[in-house]
């Protein structure tokens, strides 16, 4: 009987040809009493939300693969991320994980930790496959390190019936946005339905805020850390957070609350704009609501390009793993990354990297999502800037807001944080 744990994942390719799998000594493995063969047991972990399709689609590849047994467990968010850098730090990841790109998805490589796909992705024609800028950013120092799952982009959720209700529509300036977070005030609605526990869910705002008064060219070398973060316009980053806190625009002790509890404050419409993306459909159902009561709009901005937030998502497979539990492994992820499964589960998966799937009816704001970053994109800043200097970030927000830290003084730690990373590379 196969052994589950729990579950969470990934979607995306057809698999070329069967990978044959032998026994080694420290493999766990068992007999199959109709075929003979060994059973390799691969151990995969990943999240525990937006991925109801993935224990039906590990059960259909075990039911074609018998000689491949898969063991899942699933973690809330920051969890995840702190137990895979405990199993990294003790050797003990897994055969292969889900995780973000940019330097989350970097830091495993970068310690050899991760098997080298870039062969295998000329072999198996990845380019026809999977898009190409997902692969990119699956791509550490030219080596391909992961298989391309999820490419996201991020836009402002808002409730149909709230925004009718006070005679709103989609802003299409930064200043009628603006003008949209105090009309919602007015009338007694949080404006910006976000949590700023982990850091992450408010940072959304910073890097578009960032983006609007930097511009594309400063961003981005804010983002390589090429410029200084000493700048007026991260002085004005901060200076909106600090505004739009004490204006009464973030829940009551945001800096504090989770993002699922800002969450349920969105679908209740007592908070109006939550800062999310290409997979919110698939939490909008889970949470017992219908996508088509939502809308999403851009980040409004004047800058030219007007770009969006994007990141991607893969499967990284362990460079340590005996070699039949990565044959099977990568298996698994090309599998579970097919246009065959992703057209098959579409109606939970998200927004595949995969090329060639059919948009669901029940995910309808995926399509206007992905057309949104048609302009271009930036990579989202907690993958984008290298993780010391992301909490950094996250301490300056939490500061601001709590009045701890001047919007100056904000500017001036982080560039602080940069010196002192960049001294440690010397």
């Amino acid at each position: 009987m196969k052994k589950w744990v729990v579950l969470l994942a990934s979607v995306l390719l057809v698999v070329t040809g069967a990978v044959g799998c032998s026994s080694d000594a420290g493999q766990k493995s068992q007999e199959d009493s109709s075929s003979g063969s060994a059973t390799v047991s691969i151990s995969f972990w990943t999240l525990n939300t937006g991925w109801a399709w993935l224990q039906s689609a590990v059960e259909d590849f075990e039911k074609a693969n018998p000689d491949i047994d898969v063991e899942l467990t699933q973690y809330e968010v920051d969890p995840f991320k702190e137990n895979l850098k405990v199993a990294a730090s003790s050797k003990t990841l897994p055969d292969m994980w889900f995780t973000w790109g940019g330097t989350l998805g970097s830091f495993y490589p970068e310690n050899g930790m991760t098997m080298d796909l870039t062969q295998v992705a000329k072999d198996h024609k990845w380019s026809e496959r999977y898009n190409q800028t997902a692969i990119d950013m699956s791509t550490y120092d030219g080596e391909i390190s992961g298989i391309p799952l999820h490419l996201n982009v991020l836009g402002m959720w808002y409730p149909k019936e709230l925004y009718q209700k006070l005679n709103l529509q989609a802003p299409s300036t930064f200043a009628e946005f603006e003008s949209q977070l105090q009309t919602l005030k007015d009338n007694g609605v949080t404006p910006l339905a976000f949590g700023s526990k982990g850091g992450w869910h408010t940072m959304r705002l910073t890097e578009q805020l960032l983006e609007h008064f930097a511009g594309p060219e400063l961003h981005d070398k804010l983002n390589n850390l090429e410029a200084s973060w000493n700048d007026p316009a991260v002085v004005k980053t901060f200076e909106k957070i600090k505004e739009y806190t004490d204006k009464g625009y973030f829940p009551r002790g945001y800096s504090s609350l989770d993002p699922s509890e800002a969450e349920m404050l969105f679908y209740q419409q007592s908070g109006a704009i939550i800062n999310e993306g290409t997979w919110f459909d698939g939490n909008i159902t889970e949470n017992g609501f219908d996508p088509a009561q939502f809308d999403v709009f851009k980040f409004p901005t004047e800058q030219t390009p007007a770009r969006a937030s994007v990141f991607v998502e893969m499967l990284q497979l362990n460079g340590s793993s005996d070699p039949a539990k990565q044959e099977a492994a990568l298996k698994l992820g090309e599998y579970l990354t097919s246009v065959e499964v992703v057209n098959k589960f579409i109606d939970d998966y998200g927004s595949p990297a995969t090329l060639g799937f059919t948009v669901s009816d029940k995910t309808p704001h995926v399509q206007p999502l992905i057309d949104s970053a048609k302009d271009g994109g930036f990579l989202i800043t907690d993958q984008a800037l290298p993780q010391e200097v992301v909490q950094k970030l996250f301490e300056a927000q939490d500061k601001v807001a709590l009045n701890e830290w001047t919007p100056q003084q904000a500017a001036e730690n982080m560039e602080n944080a940069v010196s002192a990373y960049k001294s440690k590379q010397k």
